[in-house]
């Protein structure tokens, strides 16, 4: 039968790609399942052959459920109309998430209509290349097969097959569209179990994949433990947060998932890892799902946000103090062996030492591993006399081989993993170092977002992207790193804001050839002027001017005139001393050929890519970037620094996740830690 497919043009642009990744859109389509009243959810992922050349791992998708099914009297209702909200809360768009996995896309649907009194099994082909780019949605044709069932009962169903996934051509320019690892065969399971623990566990979705059912028992240790805490949010209104603790067999880590109520299910809007020092070694690995009935889910969007949102900045502590209070309370056993440990006489840190705090707590977690199985402190046992020098010794010396193995029966491939990690002198010092380089590759991503990205929307004022930039000082130059103290001399910094305005002010124009056409998303944003000082000796200090223009604006000879004004005029300032150094830097997306060709001739003689102009006294310098530029820079400087750990085999935070399970190390703070959904 030829139908048509009818919708609401602005939500054209929402149909593909609209999810974070293949899963997540994979995912819309199990909770249209739920949302049908489905007890049963069978998928069927047919992989790749292995020693095929294939462009893809998996050929074909299948996601199966009980549910009510559509009848094909309200298909133009329910399937066609890509603007319909049939499911409450939800956009009707979700069904078109087949299209971000692969090209070709077959539902079949098995529905039963009250009004009629009968059964009908209908299937609609649908493919991507249907979907031009300038065609209207409207004039698409469905061919649909479609038939009335005989018979006075049939089991009504909903299916949707999937096939045709994107190559490597496809998913390299639209990296949404890669099928991710949690498709895998080992992997499915547990991602589905992730996303969908208490419906498993509570046995409301029964999931079938490949053939084999899952159940609570392959995944959770014991019954969840549901906690009900009240957050005050900044108006002084109460919401209670349901924290719901899983302890789950398959992982080490404890994550922390917030949820939104989408369409009447709870999903997953961020994910964070809690870490602590102080956790047991037993602790073992959780899922902590936290929702709440009453919150805005605009909180939870603007976690990229960080510290510049204050309601997530009031929010996340909340979560991070409750998660911890959860495992302070089960780590009690550890707690009271760690208390009693200190005191006890065979103790080989009882006074100060010049120990690392990092290997006194792997002391203390091997001790504890080590009374667990033999109670050598409960039962007064002297033998810690010898036990526990030997742990210090073999700690210090990175031969553990004799705890581990014999005392302790880890497995080979953690004693030898444990044992590397070990071998360095001092762990505290690699720890922090990969910790700030690690941090500076997430904010360096950040900062490029809120210059570039459509995240800029989210920038309500000007001042928070220039809050954000003054604690990013180091992307200018490693010496401004840790330095946050603004100018101490308030008459120069008067000085510096009034030459701006006066030298300065710029209007755009073609014939100067200083407008960059820009996204609408961005075309907002305005300039922004930084100022900062160092002190570098007793006698000297150093000034650093930051002019950041707009996106929309393209350096011109124009602007170099401008720049060069101001150091001028600064350079005529009678009020300043000698000893004060200014370093000036002209920032923009974009600089023209005319004014290229000025900065290439004043850099011929300069070892600095950004070099502009000196003057005679040696006190003022001013560099001019663009901001991709300056942003490579830094990335590439810190990747190396990344590699470099990691070559060495130093990168102690990727290895004690990756290689040591048994214990918890290498952190001395709680955490909560923003990770990949």
């Amino acid at each position: 039968m030829n139908r048509k497919l009818t919708t609401n043009s602005r939500l054209v642009n929402e149909l593909f790609a609209n999810y974070i990744s293949t899963f997540t859109a994979f995912c819309e389509l199990i909770n249209n399942s739920i949302q049908a009243k489905a007890e049963n959810i069978w998928i069927d992922i047919n992989y790749a052959n292995e020693n095929e050349i294939h462009p893809t791992i998996i050929d074909q998708i299948i996601i199966k459920d009980d549910g009510i099914g559509v009848h094909k009297n309200e298909l133009e209702k329910k399937l066609l109309d890509i603007g319909t909200t049939n499911k409450q809360g939800g956009k009707g768009i979700g069904r078109f998430a087949s299209f971000q996995l692969g090209k070709n896309v077959l539902i079949e649907t098995v529905g039963f209509s009250h009004n009629s009194n009968e059964y009908s099994k209908t299937q609609i082909p649908l493919h991507f290349d249907m979907f031009g780019k300038n065609l209207n949605v409207s004039e698409i044709d469905i061919d649909s097969t479609e038939e009335v069932l005989s018979g006075k009962k049939h089991n009504t169903y909903y299916k949707v097959t999937i096939s045709e996934f994107y190559s490597s051509i496809i998913t390299d320019k639209e990296p949404k569209k890669k099928i991710i690892d949690k498709f895998l065969k080992e992997n499915i399971a547990d991602a589905i179990f992730e996303k969908y623990p208490l419906k498993i566990f509570n046995k409301e979705i029964t999931f079938h994949i490949n053939g084999e059912k899952i159940v609570p028992s392959q995944f959770i240790v014991g019954n969840p433990v549901t906690k009900i805490y009240p957050y005050i949010d900044l108006k002084g209104i109460e919401h209670k947060i349901v924290f719901n603790f899983i302890k789950i067999k398959k992982i080490e880590k404890i994550k922390v998932f917030l949820t939104t109520n989408n369409a009447g299910i709870q999903t997953i809007a961020n994910s964070f890892e809690f870490d602590a020092a102080w956790l047991s070694p037993k602790t073992g690995g959780w899922y902590v799902y936290i929702e709440s009935n009453t919150l805005p889910t605009d909180l939870y969007r603007n976690v990229d946000l960080d510290d510049m949102d204050e309601n997530w900045k009031n929010y996340r502590p909340f979560i991070k103090d409750h998660v911890a209070s959860f495992y302070k309370s089960i780590n009690a056993e550890f707690d009271n062996f760690s208390e009693k440990l200190k005191s006890d006489e065979y103790y080989p840190f009882k006074e100060k030492s010049s120990s690392s705090q990092s290997k006194i707590i792997v002391f203390d977690k091997l001790a504890y591993l080590v009374e667990d199985k033999y109670h050598l402190l409960n039962d007064n046992n002297k033998l810690r006399e010898i036990i526990y020098p030997l742990i210090d010794r073999t700690i210090s010396n990175g031969e553990l081989d004799n705890i581990l193995k014999n005392i302790l029966h880890l497995n080979t491939k953690s004693i030898s993993k444990f044992s590397e990690l070990l071998q360095r002198t001092d762990l505290e010092n690699i720890i922090e170092f990969s910790d700030k380089v690690a941090r500076k590759i997430e904010d360096l991503e950040f900062l490029e977002k809120l210059v570039y990205s459509e995240i800029s929307k989210n920038v309500k004022e000007r001042k928070e992207l220039h809050k954000f930039l003054e604690k990013m000082l180091w992307v200018f130059g490693e010496e401004y790193n840790e330095t946050t103290k603004l100018l101490s001399d308030k008459n120069l910094e008067k000085n510096l804001l009034q030459l701006r305005d006066d030298t300065m002010i710029y209007k755009k124009s073609t014939k100067d050839d200083n407008y960059e056409k820009v996204d609408k998303s961005v075309s907002s944003i305005t300039d922004l002027f930084l100022y900062n000082e160092r002190v570098i000796d007793h006698k000297k200090r150093e000034v650093l001017v930051v002019e950041l223009k707009a996106p929309r604006v393209k350096i011109s000879p124009k602007e170099l005139e401008q720049v060069m004004k101001y150091a001028t005029e600064i350079d005529k300032l009678n009020s300043v001393s000698k000893n004060v150094s200014f370093k000036i830097l002209l920032i923009s997306s974009g600089i023209n050929s005319d004014a290229e060709y000025r900065l290439n001739g004043s850099r011929q003689k300069e070892d600095n890519p950004y070099f502009y102009f000196r003057n005679e006294n040696k006190n003022i310098e001013i560099w001019v970037m663009k901001w991709s530029e300056l942003i490579e820079n830094v990335r590439r400087k810190l990747q190396y620094m990344s590699h470099i750990l990691h070559t060495k085999d130093v990168d102690v935070h990727e290895k004690a996740s990756r290689d040591f399970e048994d214990i918890e190390f290498g952190k001395y703070n709680s955490t909560l830690k923003k990770i990949a959904i």
